[in-house]
């Protein structure tokens, strides 16, 4: 049965959280859609030709065309953080695939860290990363297989950028100085206690983010990170490599000492410094 939405129909949709950008502005005389009512539940289908396109391309898989359109949506916030999507059999109707090809999709940003799926609620963009999110950024860097030079290279212009943006604000080098001498102070014992090389460089990893987390940019903080976990490996290597891993103590008691002086010149020289000699244990 057939019945024109009223006005306390679309406002009921807009409290329910669904995306506008699955919404079709409507004119006074074309103020209809059509809805399903099974079990007091109403299904409602946007759809809007200007914004998505309505059928696979030929060179991508159904479920891939899905991932590239809500891709699309996010990069122009069409589609923001906290949205809700339509339920699974809209989305199959408004990319004109099956609902198989749209759950594979949903599921693979959810792996991606991208959605979650709440059953019996609904998909949400997610509002922040999660730890467990997958990071294709890893895969990617790993197939490449950059030279060790590459690596800290690369390494290198990261954390004198972060360094530089750390000690641009105040409140944040306040912040992190404690949280990396307690670092620092918990280096110095597992070394007396005979941690693994595996434990050694967690903790060492772990101090380099403080640092990232403290630069104010969440785009530098998420690549830096993400780079260090992608190379984790050789982090461990050479940590098994150092004598007693005093370079260690030496690098980031010197870092800290740059950061309490507010000297950018010398935190540049220290992340130089740190990298040659993770670079000399890589070769």
């Amino acid at each position: 049965r057939r019945r024109k939405v009223s006005g306390e129909d679309r406002y009921e949709k807009k409290q329910r959280g669904i995306s506008p950008a699955f919404i079709i502005p409507v004119s006074p005389i074309d103020d209809m859609c059509f809805c399903s009512d099974w079990k007091t539940e109403r299904n409602f289908t946007f759809m809007d030709n200007n914004i998505w396109i309505p059928k696979p391309q030929p060179h991508t898989s159904a479920p891939n065309h899905v991932i590239e359109q809500i891709q699309s949506a996010l990069m122009e916030q069409r589609l923001k953080p906290g949205d809700r999507l339509p339920p699974e059999m809209e989305l199959a109707n408004l990319f004109s695939v099956s609902r198989g090809s749209v759950r594979q999709a949903m599921k693979a940003l959810e792996t991606l860290g991208v959605l979650t799926i709440r059953p019996g609620d609904g998909t949400y963009v997610n509002t922040s990363l999660s730890e467990n999110s997958f990071n294709p950024l890893v895969f990617a860097l790993l197939i490449s297989q950059p030279s060790a030079k590459t690596i800290a290279d690369a390494r290198y212009a990261l954390e004198r950028d972060i360094l530089e943006l750390l000690l641009g604000q105040e409140e944040q080098v306040e912040k992190a100085i404690p949280l990396l001498e307690k670092n620092l102070d918990r280096h110095r014992k597992m070394l007396e206690e005979g941690a693994s090389p595996e434990a050694l460089a967690k903790n060492d990893l772990a101090f380099h983010r403080i640092l990232s987390q403290g630069c104010g940019n969440m785009l530098l903080q998420i690549v830096y990170d993400y780079i260090m976990d992608a190379f984790e490996g050789q982090v461990v290597a050479t940590t098994a490599r150092q004598e007693g891993c005093d370079v260690t103590i030496r690098d980031h008691t010197t870092i800290i000492e740059a950061l309490r002086i507010r000297s950018y010149p010398m935190a540049k020289q220290a992340a130089k410094d740190t990298v040659q000699s993770w670079y000399s244990l890589m070769v």
